[in-house]
């Protein structure tokens, strides 16, 4: 062997064994960060249970609205209607006001002017802090199939803490 490939081979070897090293910290960095990120993982959202609860708090014809709403002697702070907090007004109103261009809201009692269970885009998402979720869709007008957004803040436990219906959503 001459020197000349003698030093190759050694360059060769050189840069594997770098080439080596390099990969083994990469590999034990990302291991690190797995376990890490696994360990404060959020628990996923179970859809069903957050049609169930809007459901309930928007079609409910028992008298007994608000069930799954945290706060229910907040709910008039907890409540926009296209970006306007709702105050002492009634939602349905505002909602039937808002949805349909109208100045008078017809006494509608709950929202019957949506197709009932039919929530289309449902999205929901994990606010930073871990505390809460944001499901975010529209419900459909029965006459008009024109959808209108909503927005419903939830706890882990699924629980309403705010509530947001219109054209006009910013959380």
């Amino acid at each position: 062997m001459n020197k000349k490939s003698a030093l190759t081979l050694g360059s060769i070897g050189g840069v594997l064994v770098i080439l080596i090293i390099i990969i083994a910290f990469i590999m034990t960095r990302q291991h690190k960060t797995n376990s890490q990120s696994s360990s404060t993982k959020l628990p996923k959202i179970n859809q069903a249970k957050v049609i169930k609860r809007i459901d309930y708090e928007i079609f409910n014809d028992s008298g007994t609205p608000l069930k799954y709403f945290e706060n229910s002697d907040n709910y008039d702070d907890s409540v926009f209607v296209d970006n306007t907090k709702l105050g002492d007004r009634s939602l349905v109103g505002v909602v039937y006001v808002s949805a349909f261009n109208s100045d008078q809201p017809n006494d509608v009692g709950t929202f019957s002017f949506f197709k009932e269970h039919e929530i289309e885009n449902l999205t929901t998402k994990w606010e930073k802090d871990g505390n809460s979720f944001v499901a975010k869709g529209y419900f459909v007008v029965k006459d008009t199939d024109k959808k209108y957004p909503f927005a419903f803040e939830f706890n882990a436990d699924y629980m309403i803490l705010q509530e947001w219906y219109g054209r006009n959503i910013k959380i």
